[in-house]
């Protein structure tokens, strides 16, 4: 079975927790962490463009968001009472902060989304699908297969960063770090290309905690780990679970 990072026999400054989401999860994530007492280390390796979405846009029958990242773009007063189908509970936070009125969360994968909206609108109607670039096609062409119309709209870009912030790499070559929490299958792909040979060979001191199974595939492809922990449910309070507190 998987285990949380272990701090028996492990050196006193091995207490750091690299985080490798983008910003805004980022912040949170890293006030959790160090609620766990736990030393945050941020480390978002993507780098997120907002795109804006062209004004003639339709009003929607509803709203399908696959990430908090597209918020910013939908976010138009008129529509904050348009259905809101969100795929997790953190994503539909941030749509209630934004003002939207009626946000149904799914379990939290692609999955669990198509099939709540296939279950809450039998009717069917006009889908606005706010995704990043290069995402969300296999789902748009799954719905249209259902009955949906489907407006696939990319309103962001993500592109991987090239190496390591300095602060998570000095810390990962100093033996101090005991964890990296990983939330995406392109998160953990970005982190291990962007590696050099040093911090490469440090992994196997460290315990990786992913978001779900993919995530781990995609770790697990890569050079050896101390260990991989996989939440048992694709949210950050599993996560964090895996986690632990430190000790």
């Amino acid at each position: 079975m998987p285990r949380a990072p272990d701090q028996h026999n492990a050196p006193a400054m091995q207490n750091g927790v690299i985080i490798t989401r983008p910003p805004p999860g980022l912040a949170p994530t890293m006030a959790a962490v160090a609620g766990l007492g736990w030393r945050p280390i941020a480390a978002s390796m993507l780098h997120v463009e907002q795109l804006s979405l062209a004004p003639a846009t339709p009003r929607p029958d509803a709203i399908v968001l696959t990430s908090g990242q597209a918020i910013a773009a939908i976010n138009r007063p008129a529509w904050h009472d348009v259905p809101c189908y969100v795929v997790g509970e953190a994503t539909g936070a941030r749509a209630r902060v934004a003002g939207f009125t009626h946000v149904v969360p799914a379990g939290g994968t692609a999955d669990d989304l198509g099939g709540l909206l296939r279950a809450a609108l039998p009717a069917r109607g006009l889908l606005l699908l706010a995704v990043g670039r290069g995402y969300g096609r296999d789902m748009a062409q799954a719905l249209r297969a259902e009955g949906f119309r489907v407006m696939r709209r990319c309103v962001y870009a993500v592109s991987p960063e090239q190496r390591l912030p300095a602060q998570a790499a000095q810390a990962l070559v100093a033996g101090q770090v005991a964890a990296i929490l990983f939330y995406s299958t392109r998160t953990a792909q970005a982190f291990l290309a962007a590696l050099n040979a040093a911090q490469t060979a440090m992994l196997r001191h460290v315990v990786a905690v992913a978001m779900s199974a993919g995530v781990a595939n995609a770790l697990a492809a890569g050079p050896a780990w101390r260990n991989i922990c996989v939440a048992a449910r694709p949210d950050q309070a599993a996560m964090l679970a895996c986690l632990g507190e430190a000790r």
